[in-house]
């Protein structure tokens, strides 16, 4: 049976003579709910229709997340473990390059689109949601063949071609990455499986941009610690260099001082005051060489390591302040790397040279220890205690405070941790913990 049908909107003004008119040609309607294969079977077996009108399946509800950038979906995980997709929006062309009744008919398509990298991941992340009736949230990549507009291989089959066509097809149909961030809310779990309801996005530029700042981030560290690579090398020729030439000409004037004062006679007693004076000018010029060699590189640090460094460097800081510096040790030797050793003290530097200038402390308490036992979870640790003012975490975060920012970007780079702990009025504590690598 075929035909044209008349649909008719009665107007509120519709009169009895026109629906006298209208009534032999009337036809009852009638509406039967249909979800799935059996109800449809019974529905068209209950009586012998004379005509089925089957409307398109109503999305109309779903206006709005077709709207959104994005895949709005239903998911089913059945007890035989096979993905479904009972309902997208149609984002999910614009995010696949597949419509949403391609993608329904066929959801192991998204399974096959994960990338191989990111595929356990997704299916841990979905078991861990199953298992535990919690949210299920998931990030990673899915790679789109032929740059995002693929199509079911069932659907679409491409016919046979030589094989220089095919190799032309490969270099235009490049397969792309795109980055989606899946969050997913559980719904419930019944004979049909696990269901749940969610939404998937294209994170592809924020992921980018992510990865993006920490290469850079990481390029900054490795630049950072060449810097002070080149630093230290640069202190180590220099503090060599006024030991080995300014020192001996230094030397050298005041033997030859000597040698001219023997020679001088005694009566002149101005000349003889003068020689005293320039000797005494260049004892002060040798400690002066001695002093800034010890700032540039410590021969402590390089003659007996870095617990002897550290212990004379806190002698010398009680001589300069008054303030008294306790040192303890874990028993045995400390063997860490040349790298260790200096980017310890150059720690222990700043923090002492902080407690000098801002501290106002009546005590220190210095810590060098050892700690784990086998080879792979083997750290030194050094810990600087005082008891003075302390600070805030406002004066910590103040734009040009590099100091604790300097020990904690140089403790970084060699893989170790930092706890800086003040309290105003109590004292600061910073902790340095260090992996051993000799």
């Amino acid at each position: 049976m075929s035909g044209i049908v008349l649909h008719i909107r009665p107007g509120a003004d519709f009169t009895s003579e026109a629906a006298e008119q209208l009534a032999p040609h009337l036809s009852v309607v009638v509406q039967r709910p249909v979800t799935d294969a059996a109800s449809l079977a019974a529905a068209l077996h209950e009586q012998d229709w004379r005509a089925v009108i089957c409307d398109k399946p109503d999305r109309t509800p779903n206006s709005f997340l077709d709207s959104l950038p994005g895949m709005a979906c239903q998911i089913r995980l059945d007890k035989q473990g096979i993905f479904h997709l009972p309902y997208v929006s149609e984002g999910c062309f614009d995010l696949l390059g597949l419509t949403a009744t391609e993608l329904e008919q066929h959801s192991q398509i998204l399974i096959s689109y994960l990338h191989p990298d990111d595929a356990e991941s997704f299916h841990q992340s979905m078991l861990l949601s199953a298992n535990h009736a919690t949210p299920w949230n998931w990030e990673g990549r899915i790679i789109l063949p032929h740059g995002g507009h693929a199509r079911p291989p069932l659907l679409n089959p491409l016919p046979p071609a030589s094989e220089e066509a095919n190799e032309s097809l490969r270099e235009i149909l490049v397969d792309e990455i795109k980055w989606v961030n899946l969050r997913a809310k559980y719904h419930h779990d019944d004979s049909e499986g696990t269901h749940w309801k969610g939404f998937v996005v294209n994170i592809t530029q924020n992921k980018q941009a992510e990865i993006e700042i920490t290469q850079y981030s990481q390029r900054l560290r490795e630049l950072s610690a060449h810097i002070e690579s080149i630093k230290e090398e640069e202190r180590l020729r220099i503090a060599r260099e006024i030991h080995d030439e300014i020192g001996v000409l230094l030397t050298a004037l005041k033997m030859d001082l000597s040698w001219l004062k023997q020679r001088l006679s005694s009566e002149n007693s101005s000349v003889q005051e003068k020689i005293m004076d320039m000797s005494s000018l260049l004892d002060t010029a040798g400690k002066s060489a001695n002093n800034l060699v010890h700032s540039l590189r410590p021969g402590s640090l390089d003659c007996f390591g870095i617990v002897a460094a550290i212990e004379i460097e806190a002698n010398e800081f009680t001589k300069r302040t008054g303030i008294p510096c306790k040192v303890s040790r874990s028993r045995g030797s400390f063997c860490i790397s040349n790298d260790q050793s200096i980017t310890l003290f150059r720690v222990f530097q700043e923090a002492m040279n902080n407690i000098m200038k801002h501290a106002a402390a009546r005590h220190v308490e210095v810590q060098i220890l050892k700690s784990g036992n086998d080879q792979n979870s083997k750290h030194v640790e050094l810990i600087i205690s005082d008891d003075g003012c302390g600070f805030d975490e406002a004066a910590r975060n103040k734009p040009r405070s590099f100091g604790l920012r300097g020990i904690q970007e140089r403790i970084h780079q060699l893989g170790g941790t930092v706890d800086i702990a003040s309290i105003p009025a109590k004292g600061t504590k910073i902790a340095v913990r260090l992996p051993i690598k000799i």
